[in-house]
């Protein structure tokens, strides 16, 4: 088996395409740690941040991935012992990359408590500073909080959450093997325009800042003249940023494919989908959220019925291929009434058009920063009842549920505070799914 994950790790190696040139030996090399797999943690603009910023300094560095699939707690680009570096840099995205770092500390026998440990030196950042900022600063000798972009690495330090007036990430890296594949991506904006009561990204990025243009183009002309085929447009919605016409135009002039992170339907116009379908985007994704128009409202999501179904009739025009649809279990605990509405809303699409309709369901968590904080986290049966009711209800439409149990982990990572980590510690040598669970009950 070490051998099968030692050809793994060389032929992940030997397939990546770099923009900025990498340094791995040399005096002080930090380790920077992506506690998940590869192929999200290649793709994660917060991760690439850390290696453009190190890169454009010439400072050394190596990766490690918290990857069952490749050598335990071996660097990725050396395979030097991890715990021989003396600095980790650790981007936690989300609730998962917590617990993915709490259980490498325990496996390695390092300290949790970041005051009790001289040896690594943890240096923590990332969205998790703020939907967790007990438990990161617990972990961390350094702790980062907020955006890094213009002081990160020159300063390590930062207990307030703050955003940054210049900014702007590109990929520094790509492969196959990331859950993009070969797409070269591209910030074009950070905060955002609504006030979505369950959803933190505006409590925590603010309103909509926009990457200055000629950084873009910028960036979509280095990854041409690299020879990448695809790009990829990130914002909390893309169809928000108001010059993205130019930036779509552009693409297709360069001879690109393209992607886009997520739509708002508010906002999506014919002349953006017209862009993206000469770009070779076969399938919409929007964030619908639930299916009842007073619910969506209160929710922060003012659209009527007809906005989303007069976007289908116009994909289903231009030649889209399909729509990818979110919605939100236990956003209200009437799981009959969340099913119903649900229904009738996609009925009134599927009746419309012929398009390959594909929802996409998450569970409600309430998250720290937002309106719905103190709102109850659904019990699992009720998650159930209204999930057999949309697929009892409804044909023609392809479903894929969030597991419950990752929504408890994420329900649970959000919240665990460092007088609790003992407990949960002794749990989680026993089962992770004990820990999670048993804590989930506990918070409830």
């Amino acid at each position: 088996m070490k051998w099968e994950k030692e050809a793994r790790r060389q032929r992940l190696k030997n397939h990546e395409k770099w923009f900025h040139r990498p340094l791995h030996y040399g005096e002080d090399v930090e380790l920077i740690v992506f506690p998940g797999t590869y192929s999200v943690g290649v793709a994660n603009l917060g991760f690439q941040f850390l290696l453009s910023e190190l890169a454009s300094r010439n400072r050394p560095f190596d990766r490690y991935f918290a990857d069952p699939l490749l050598p335990e707690d071996r660097s990725f680009d050396t395979g030097r012992d991890i715990k021989d570096f003396r600095r980790w840099d650790i981007t936690l995205s989300y609730e998962e990359n917590l617990l993915e770092l709490l259980k490498m500390l325990l496996r390695l026998g390092i300290p949790l408590n970041g005051a009790e440990r001289d040896f690594p030196l943890l240096n923590i950042g990332g969205a998790m500073t703020y939907v967790n900022p007990q438990l990161t600063a617990y972990l961390a000798n350094e702790y980062f909080a907020g955006e890094a972009d213009g002081i990160w690495p020159e300063v390590r330090q930062r207990e307030t959450w703050k955003v940054s007036d210049h900014f702007g990430v590109h990929s520094s890296v790509i492969s196959p093997e990331g859950v993009f594949g070969d797409t070269f991506l591209v910030e074009v904006a950070r905060g955002c325009v609504w006030q979505c009561k369950f959803c933190l990204y505006k409590a925590a990025y603010g309103k909509l800042r926009l990457v200055p243009l000629d950084h873009v183009f910028s960036a979509m002309a280095l990854a041409r003249e690299r020879g990448v085929t695809k790009i990829g447009f990130v914002a909390a919605n893309v169809s928000d940023v108001p010059w993205i016409h130019e930036v779509l135009e552009k693409a297709y002039v360069l001879g690109m494919k393209a992607s886009v992170s997520s739509l708002a339907v508010e906002t999506l116009d014919g002349d953006t989908m017209l862009l993206l379908r000469r770009l070779g985007v076969q399938q919409l994704t929007l964030g619908v959220e639930h299916g009842d128009e007073g619910t969506r409202l209160r929710l922060g999501k003012p659209y009527p019925d007809d906005r989303l179904v007069e976007l289908a009739i116009k994909a289903q025009e231009l030649g889209f291929r399909g729509l990818k649809l979110y919605f939100i279990n236990g956003v209200t605990p009437d799981p009959e009434f969340n099913a119903s509405s649900a229904v009738a809303l996609l009925k009134k699409i599927v009746t419309r058009v012929h398009l390959d309709v594909k929802v996409s369901a998450s569970v409600f968590v309430p998250k720290r920063g937002t309106p719905l904080f103190d709102a109850p986290f659904p019990e699992q049966d009720a998650i159930e009842a209204e999930r057999n009711l949309l697929r009892k209800e409804l044909t023609g439409v392809t479903f894929t549920f969030e597991p419950y149990y990752e929504a408890q982990k994420e329900f649970v990572m959000s919240r665990l505070i460092p007088e609790q980590l003992s407990a949960f510690v002794d749990l989680l040598a026993v089962s992770e799914k004990k820990a999670v669970r048993t804590f989930a009950e506990l918070m409830r």
